[in-house]
């Protein structure tokens, strides 16, 4: 019986002179090469293979804090890319929010990309809360870390003030609970001091 976590791929085995399924022994990679050891299924034939793993120039725009910045980095071709994936350029972890080709695209092959469009996930976030009391909206911005996590269950404090979250807005929708990375805007009242508070002081900017 195979291990279900065996890696099987479809080659040229030189014996059968035929496209037949084999088992990876051992898998050796760097940037540009790939050395493969596999088992022909079929004949139990084992040899060795080598490719040279063809990179493309991708341009990466990284967002930070409303500014951005351009990169260019290599990425396998036949690779597909999409939205939502994490990647690290240069030890700095990127969430992909778009990707630019022919046209916008939730989903790519890499040899159809142009440009790569990210935000940092190696930076503290920074979100902007808007406070309404009725009669007039104010606003306060915290940076807060990237998994931080906001509910409309708790009460804030930020200085000597204390609200309450109404609406988290996201890029996907709206939220009552959400991690701070995906987080474009939260609405929220002002409420009454409250003994059990979550204190956002420190992180106010």
């Amino acid at each position: 019986m195979e291990d279900k976590g065996e890696e099987i791929l479809s080659l040229h085995c030189p014996l059968c002179d035929d496209i037949t399924p084999h088992s990876v022994i051992k898998k050796q990679e760097s940037k540009r090469h790939i050395k493969l050891k596999v088992k022909c299924l079929e004949c139990g034939h084992i040899w060795e293979m080598e490719r040279t793993v063809k990179l493309k120039d991708v341009k990466v725009i990284i967002s930070r804090y409303g500014k951005s910045e351009k990169k260019v980095i290599q990425i396998p071709i036949g690779e597909v890319i999409k939205v939502g994936d994490m990647i690290n350029v240069e030890g700095e972890d990127l969430e992909i929010t778009s990707i630019e080709g022919a046209q916008r695209t939730l989903s790519s092959k890499v040899e159809d990309i142009e440009t790569i469009w990210t935000k940092s996930l190696s930076i503290p976030k920074k979100v902007g809360i808007s406070i309404n009391d009725g009669r007039r909206t104010y606003s306060v911005n915290v940076l807060v870390p990237q998994d931080y996590i906001f509910d409309s269950g708790y009460i804030y404090r930020v200085g000597n003030g204390f609200f309450k979250i109404k609406m988290i807005k996201t890029e996907k929708g709206t939220s009552k609970r959400e991690v701070a990375r995906n987080i474009k805007r939260i609405y929220a009242q002002p409420t009454k001091p409250f003994k059990n508070y979550v204190d956002l002081t420190e992180y106010l900017i």
